[in-house]
C-alpha cells in the first residue's frame, strides 16, 4: 500500500449502496442473471451443464427462478457472495467482473426479495436480499429457537419440493416488489 495518499473511505454506506442501486438500468436484470448462470454452469462437468428458466411458487404466487448447476456455495460463499463488488470464483477488474452486475440489476425489481438457494455438498442454503424501509441488505429470518440468521439451512424445504440434491446448483427466485407480483 503506498504511503503517499490515505485511501478514501465511504462515509454513508447505505445511501451509496442505495444510489448505486436505484441507478442501475432495469433492462440490464436478465442479461445479468443469465450470464451468471451461463458463466457457472460452463464450470459443471460438460455432461452436467444445464441452465433452466422456471416459474416457482412462492406461496400461491408465480415467479420466476433462473437456475444452473454450476459449483455451489456453501453458506459462508453465499453470503459472502451477497455483498456489493463481490463475487465467487471470478476476478475483478474494471474491464471485466465488477462483482455487482446481478444484484445490483436485479433489486430495483426485486425489493420484496431476491432469493438465492445453492446446492453444496448436499446442502441447500438460502439468502433473500431485498429492500425495506429504504435500506438494502440481506433479510435475517428467527429459527425455531428465535436466533435470526440471514443465510439458513433449507435442504429439508427443497427435497419435500421435490429438488435434488446429489449434485451442486445454484437458484436465483425474484420475488418482485411485493409479495403477490408475479
Amino acid at each position: 500500500m503506498s504511503t503517499e495518499i490515505t485511501p478514501l473511505q465511504i462515509n454513508h454506506k447505505e445511501f451509496l449502496i442505495a444510489s448505486t442501486i436505484e441507478r442501475c438500468p432495469k433492462v440490464m436484470m436478465l442479461r445479468e442473471l443469465t450470464m451468471n448462470a451461463l458463466e457457472a454452469a460452463a464450470l459443471a462437468a460438460q455432461n452436467r451443464r444445464r441452465i433452466e428458466f422456471q416459474v416457482v411458487k412462492s406461496g400461491d404466487v408465480d415467479k420466476l427462478a433462473i437456475w444452473n448447476t454450476g459449483p455451489g456455495m456453501d453458506g459462508h460463499e453465499l453470503h459472502e457472495m451477497c455483498d456489493i463488488a463481490s463475487s465467487i470464483r471470478k476476478s475483478k477488474s474494471l474491464d471485466g467482473n465488477f462483482g455487482m452486475g446481478a444484484k445490483v440489476a436485479s433489486l430495483p425489481s426485486n425489493k420484496f426479495g431476491l432469493r438465492y438457494r445453492s446446492c453444496k455438498h448436499g446442502i441447500v442454503h438460502e439468502l433473500i436480499l431485498c429492500e425495506r424501509d429504504g435500506k438494502y441488505g440481506r433479510l435475517r429470518r428467527r429459527d425455531d429457537n428465535g436466533d435470526l440468521h440471514e443465510v439458513i439451512d433449507v435442504t429439508e424445504l427443497v427435497k419435500a419440493e421435490g429438488a435434488d440434491t446429489s449434485f451442486e446448483w445454484t437458484e436465483v427466485t425474484l420475488l418482485g416488489n411485493h409479495r403477490s407480483q408475479n
